[in-house]
């Protein structure tokens, strides 16, 4: 979490005039929905603490926007 505290916080001071988005994991066949679930827990936190809006891609996202892979969406 070190690593996205500290690069969201070098671009806020970076692009100043500019509106910073973190977006989150994007949830995928092979992975729990748990885990992307914790990983954007997080990173939301951090939007919180940093002043900047946090976008969860998985809101607008379906299984059947996913290719065959199941990794790629289409």
């Amino acid at each position: 979490m070190g690593d996205v505290y500290d690069l969201v916080n070098m671009a806020k001071t970076k692009f100043s005039t500019s509106r910073v988005v973190l977006s989150g994991v994007l949830q995928r066949r092979d992975m729990s929905w748990r885990c992307s679930g914790t990983i954007n827990s997080r990173y939301e936190w951090v939007a919180q603490i940093l002043g900047v809006t946090f976008i969860d891609p998985n809101s607008w996202v379906d299984d059947w926007d996913f290719g065959r892979d199941g990794l790629h969406i289409n």
